[in-house]
């Protein structure tokens, strides 16, 4: 999964969220950790593990 830089000039919400995650364990697996991706066109943290978005935002 491709790592996305955060601006927060653009999307200040997304910035707030996806660092707060980012990092955090899966709450659906429990394995794998959340990183930033895109979710379906839409920013997210993504499980590493199960390919599960923990948030996202559209």
């Amino acid at each position: 999964m491709a790592r996305q830089r955060c601006d927060q000039r653009v999307n200040r919400f997304s910035c707030n969220y996806s660092d707060a995650l980012e990092g955090s364990i899966c709450t659906f697996c429990e394995e794998g950790e959340l990183l930033r991706d895109s979710f379906k066109g839409n920013d997210a943290v993504i499980c590493d593990a199960c390919g599960t978005p923990g948030a996202q935002v559209w």
